[in-house]
């Protein structure tokens, strides 16, 4: 192994003395016991070039390798030392940079596959346990890699987000932004509250905040305050996804309602308890296609379907039409229709809860209408998010 070694770190196999290239067991890890002869050739005290050899190291340097058979493999490496032959100064002789950095106990191509780790779709707990080291490794090694922000540049499309973080986070809750154009992360905090979202926004120069001119963001009240006070020149752009989820949500808890009026038994409850994902897809994407619904007891097809569960309810019927007629025309981007239809309705056909889900989005109109202007949202940092949401719940069931 250890061959190999000095080819995969383009080491001299003349500075090196070993009795063993293979590694040998003790205990529940393997060590591979050598040997550093590399003579000095010049003294930092005196600039002499006359040495001679001076004893060892008291205790070997442990540098923790990539895994062998399974198991941790160390490399036991005894350091010789030398003496200056004209002012008496001892110096050892120096490990290889490419092999192990000074004051690191972590080989440079152990180091190498922890950052390949990194970079996966899985938990920094399973990735140690792969590679046999601690997850204080990974851990080190993310804080010697990371960079305190410069304060210097900021992108002209800003958008902004918030996930549920680890214990240690003040509220449980992380802040994350990132270039809408790039896809670049430009920060991630540990605090999602406006005060410290404002603390930390304001340490960047005006002239650096004012190139900011999109800022794309949820329904979140808070994050509405920070553009009044961190970016002058941006204009605020709700993200399009939830302008979505806010509708079929008023729509959902319609079907709830409507569905409660049913008996438990009957088969109009079990059928808008089980089909209510069909009732929210367009119209004109629902499929003709024949399938068998145990609940049904025949064949039937997605649209029939729709047709079907409309028909329990004037009421659920009414807010059927107006979740397609509002989907039509924000798919179409069509604002004008869209606010237009929001404003028409009335609460004397449909209940007074469905109506001011739908007329919340009226408070956000400006935003809308720029969201469905350009192109810009948020779903690069969903992407994001839902990577670390996977990663975390991962970690979580192997506790």
């Amino acid at each position: 192994m250890f061959h190999y070694i000095l080819s995969q770190y383009h080491l001299q196999e003349k500075d090196w003395l070993f009795s063993d290239p293979s590694p040998v067991q003790v205990g529940h890890h393997f060590e591979l016991k050598v040997k550093l002869s590399q003579p000095a050739t010049q003294c930092p005290r005196c600039q002499g070039i006359n040495f001679h050899r001076h004893g060892t190291t008291p205790h070997p340097r442990k540098v923790q390798l990539t895994e062998y058979m399974g198991l941790p493999c160390f490399l036991m490496i005894t350091i010789e030392r030398y003496r200056c032959a004209t002012c008496g100064m001892t110096q050892s002789s120096q490990i290889p940079e490419q092999l192990v950095l000074k004051g690191h106990k972590d080989a440079t191509l152990l180091k190498t596959q922890i950052i390949r780790r990194l970079t996966e779709k899985e938990s920094i707990k399973d990735s140690s346990h792969d590679l046999n080291v601690s997850p204080h490794s990974f851990y080190r090694l993310l804080n010697q890699m990371s960079t305190k922000d410069s304060f210097t540049k900021l992108p002209q499309v800003l958008c902004v987000d918030e996930f549920k973080a680890t214990k240690d986070c003040t509220g449980h809750m992380a802040f994350i932004a990132m270039d809408g154009e790039t896809h670049e992360t430009v920060t991630v905090l540990d605090d999602r509250r406006l005060e410290s979202l404002v603390k930390y926004f304001l340490k960047f120069p005006r002239e650096v905040r004012m190139r900011v001119k999109y800022l794309v963001m949820d329904m979140n009240y808070s994050y509405d305050k920070l553009i009044k006070r961190c970016f002058p020149c941006a204009q605020l752009i709700t993200d399009r996804f939830h302008v979505v989820q806010q509708m079929t949500k008023a729509f959902n808890v319609l079907r709830v309602q409507v569905m409660k009026e049913f008996d438990t038994k009957s088969p109009e409850y079990r059928h808008l308890k089980y089909y209510w994902k069909h009732l929210l897809k367009n119209y004109d994407d629902l499929s003709d296609t024949p399938f068998y619904s145990c609940s049904l007891r025949k064949w039937t097809s997605s649209r029939k379907l729709v047709e079907q569960l409309i028909n329990y309810s004037p009421i659920l019927y009414q807010g059927w039409q107006v979740l397609q007629l509002a989907s039509t025309h924000f798919r179409n981007k069509d604002s004008q229709a869209f606010f237009d239809l929001i404003e028409s309705l009335n609460t004397e056909i449909l209940p007074e809860t469905f109506v001011k889900k739908y007329q919340f989005l009226l408070r956000k109109k400006a935003s809308i209408k720029l969201a469905l202007e350009l192109d810009y949202s948020n779903g690069c940092l969903e992407g994001m998010n839902n990577k670390i949401k996977g990663t975390s719940k991962k970690s979580h069931r192997n506790l």
